[in-house]
């Protein structure tokens, strides 16, 4: 099959995914944030923005995830190491609860080596002009809510975070091509809800979980508004990685902050300007404009 094919195969399958996993579930998180907001309720404007946003970034972003896929098997098999083998088996003959361990195995060793390299492509998106011209589509959202989760570019999704995985983790561990598919539904799965949770804007505070998943309160301090926030709580999932590296930050009692980029960069209103404006602003910042350059110094 060639890539084209592949490609438009997979364009076709993917939406019935992407209604049944990834926007089905969003229904309980918005009636939780219509009935409990953490301030001014989420507009349904505000909802329907994002999701164009992620199903656009799904699409586009497609041929790039697939690109990273091949080039990764054709690079495996030149590999002067071989992959490390994970198996998952063992802990499922473990009697009477065998298989639940077996589940949660599938879900948190994939869940733990995801934020490894996770944590890092984030910090490098907040530190890299850049790359921050893309990932601040994200911190944007000045009514953050459950869609939000959706609201990303689609190079940032296609290079970095297709790309940076492939090449890292998945040259050094190997998996059994079935115990892959099952650790990725279950994983991939978890990840998605916990995401859609802790970008909701449900007040509720969950001072027992902030040290062991990201809650709502936690990833809001991330994309706050006030300096005394930046750089903090990078994590995906588990916060661990920011209480070892010393970006975490464990919110107060009743601290629910205000989130956006404010006037400097106002949320873009048409998913046009979401997917190009930041390709605009990144062409300006790598090439000069001409008049800059061949300006001459006054004599």
């Amino acid at each position: 099959m060639t890539f084209t094919q592949s490609l438009l195969m997979s364009m076709k399958n993917m939406l019935p995914d992407l209604l049944i996993w990834g926007l089905l579930p969003l229904a309980p998180f918005i009636l939780a944030e219509q009935l409990r907001p953490v301030g001014p309720a989420p507009r349904f404007r505000d909802y329907g923005m994002n999701i164009l946003i992620g199903l656009s970034t799904a699409y586009l972003s497609l041929p790039l995830g697939l690109l990273a896929g091949l080039w990764s098997s054709h690079l495996r098999q030149m590999l002067p190491w071989k992959p490390l083998s994970i198996t998952f088996d063992s802990i499922g003959t473990v009697p009477d609860i065998g298989p639940g361990l077996e589940i949660l195995a599938m879900i948190f060793v994939p869940l733990l080596l995801h934020d490894l390299w996770f944590y890092w492509v984030h910090r490098i998106e907040h530190k890299v002009p850049l790359f921050w011209m893309f990932h601040r589509i994200h911190h944007s959202d000045e009514r953050m809510n459950t869609t939000t989760y959706t609201r990303d570019h689609f190079l940032q999704n296609g290079l970095l975070r297709a790309f940076f995985p492939t090449f890292t983790l998945g040259l050094l561990v190997d998996l059994d091509l079935t115990q892959a598919g099952r650790a990725a539904f279950y994983s991939t799965l978890f990840l998605v809800v916990l995401s859609m949770f802790y970008h909701s804007a449900i007040r509720v505070r969950l001072p027992w979980l902030d040290r062991i998943l990201v809650t709502p309160q936690v990833h809001r301090i991330h994309h706050s508004t006030n300096p005394q926030h930046f750089n903090r709580n990078f994590a995906d999932a588990l916060p661990i990685f920011d209480i070892l590296f010393g970006t975490y930050h464990r919110p107060g009692k009743d601290e629910f902050a205000a989130t956006g980029l404010g006037p400097e960069f106002p949320a873009p209103r048409s998913v046009w300007a979401a997917q190009l404006g930041p390709i605009q602003a990144a062409a300006k910042m790598l090439v000069p404009r001409r008049e800059s350059a061949l300006r001459k110094p006054a004599s």
